[in-house]
């Protein structure tokens, strides 16, 4: 059995027993492949209609399911968050539940994590089915919004049951799941990674240099523009021992997973939320939220500052921890030349803060959406143990004490660049510009003038127009379209190795307590 990998464009035609030619492909395989392909796609155009089954059974929902999914290929909507399990449908697999894979779980906890995969299938599922658009709905003879999310949710569960009770297809599951890769294989095998990868080495190094260096400066570099703060609508404040019950109480399941109900969670959002310090020169540099014009086409409105908010996990030790992430986004990265191959429109900065169990901040972490440009600012009594094998070294700046009580974290912005160029703490300000909550899940399924809707991001997690010329020096790295900036599970976060940010045990290998 293989996973569908988050990276590069798929083009599978259709399923094993779907009555229609099976023409699976890989995008990363397609400029070998395009005389082959050619030749198959008269074969592969005939295309059955999608029909939900009236008397939802296993049958019946693995057909629906296969036809779904080949029509979801077939006009580009596929969503990247997830891997699908092929041989499983209604299941879909995330680094963060691979890592579950190995572990001798109990039957309440086998039963907890299968859930979870379904869950992860059910939300994909309905943001592709929402994201069809409307001819290929009318034409599939769908049904309403609300029966389609049903019969999704009810064959979800028909097709998962057989894996809760027979232990031969558990056994099939467990032992075949591999944590989805962001790293393209063929792009290392023909860009001679293991010779070019030198030739980037002293750039990074002079990367980390100028990010470390506005740290290390004795007093702040004069902006280069107006600074402008952003803080989030409401300040409250929270005791570290309240946070460590909501915690406590919350993973209070067999994967011992902390998930606080959604009251719980925007209380820890709130309290946790950083402001922003944006140095600003140009509207490029201001803080917006995403939209998708007459066009279809995505665009970040500088007039309406909003922050995404997505709740990851992580482990560390035998422990799993809650994390809280942050997500800004500007209309680009402007160019500083005509030769700036970083440059280009969209430009997002994620902020990650991982709770201890004890109510206290283990670390914060930051990416640009790019997945570049990762930096780590350890908490209270931790400190960063670099890599010892050939990986991308860590940049970490400065550690981040406690805050005093009404005190919130600020993360200041060179302009430009969008780098983080100082951490500082302040009591709120009444001069503050608020910035909105929005979810980050709102990107996977935006509206459309017409109607319909479409996501931020393509079928490989990236979002159209957000191309960097950079992608054509980097590309034997083996990170598709690096500087592309793109969705949440696809983010490899170094050039040298391989390093996701959601790598369940990115912190574990990174962090050890002081002094050891």
């Amino acid at each position: 059995m293989s996973i569908r990998r988050f990276v590069g464009r798929s083009s599978k035609i259709a399923y094993p027993n779907s009555g229609v030619l099976t023409c699976s492909l890989r995008g990363s395989d397609l400029w070998i492949l395009t005389v082959i392909l050619a030749i198959g796609m008269q074969a592969c155009a005939v295309r059955q209609p999608v029909v939900l089954p009236a008397q939802p059974d296993f049958a019946g929902c693995a057909g629906f399911f296969r036809d779904m999914d080949v029509r979801v290929d077939e006009f580009g909507v596929a969503d990247a968050a997830a891997a699908r399990i092929e041989g499983f449908p209604g299941l879909r697999i995330d680094r963060f539940l691979a890592s579950f894979a190995g572990a001798d779980l109990t039957a309440d906890a086998y039963a907890a994590w299968l859930e979870r995969l379904r869950g992860l299938d059910q939300t994909a599922r309905l943001k592709e089915w929402r994201n069809l658009p409307a001819a290929a709905k009318s034409a599939l003879r769908a049904p309403a919004a609300q029966e389609a999310g049903e019969t999704i949710s009810a064959c979800g569960r028909i097709l998962t049951q057989p894996l809760s009770n027979a232990s031969d297809q558990r056994a099939r599951l467990l032992s075949n799941i591999q944590p989805p890769d962001a790293y393209s294989t063929w792009q290392r095998i023909f860009g001679l990674y293991f010779l070019s990868r030198w030739a980037i080495v002293d750039g990074v190094r002079q990367l980390h240099n100028e990010m470390r260096a506005p740290f290390l400066a004795a007093h702040q570099q004069p902006a280069e523009g107006r600074l402008i703060r952003y803080e989030p609508p409401v300040s409250p404040s929270i005791q570290a021992a309240e946070v460590a019950q909501i915690l406590a109480q919350s993973a209070a399941n067999p994967l011992g997973i902390p998930e606080p109900s959604p009251a719980q969670l925007e209380q820890l959002f709130s309290a946790y939320a950083p402001g922003w310090v944006v140095d600003t020169v140009s509207d490029d540099d201001r803080i917006g939220t995403v939209a998708l014009n007459a066009d279809g086409e995505a665009q970040v409105d500088p007039q309406n500052p909003s922050v995404y908010r997505l709740a990851s996990h992580t482990r560390f030790g035998s422990q799993v921890l809650l994390q809280l992430n942050y997500l800004i986004w500007f209309p680009a990265r402007p160019a500083t030349g005509l030769l700036d191959i970083y440059a280009g429109r969209f430009d997002g900065l994620i902020w990650r803060v991982t709770l201890r169990m004890d109510g206290s901040p283990l670390a914060y972490e930051s990416i640009h959406a790019c997945g570049c440009y990762y930096q780590i600012f350890p908490g209270q009594g931790v400190e960063v143990v670099q890599p010892l094998d050939d990986s991308e070294p860590v940049l970490a700046p400065v550690s981040i004490l406690a805050r005093q009580p009404g005190e919130r974290l600020l993360v200041k912005v060179a302009a430009g660049k969008h780098f983080i160029n100082g951490i500082a703490t302040a009591m709120p300000a009444t001069d503050a510009k608020p910035y909105g909550w929005l979810d980050y899940d709102a990107l996977r399924s935006l509206p459309m003038a017409d109607g319909g809707y479409r996501s931020m991001f393509d079928e490989e997690g990236l979002v159209a127009g957000s191309e960097r010329p950079e992608r054509f020096l980097l590309w034997p790295m083996g990170v598709p379209s690096p500087g592309a900036m793109r969705q949440w599970g696809t983010h490899a976060i170094a050039f040298l190795g391989k390093r996701h940010f959601d790598d369940p045990w990115l912190l574990e290998k990174l962090l050890r307590p002081l002094g050891e």
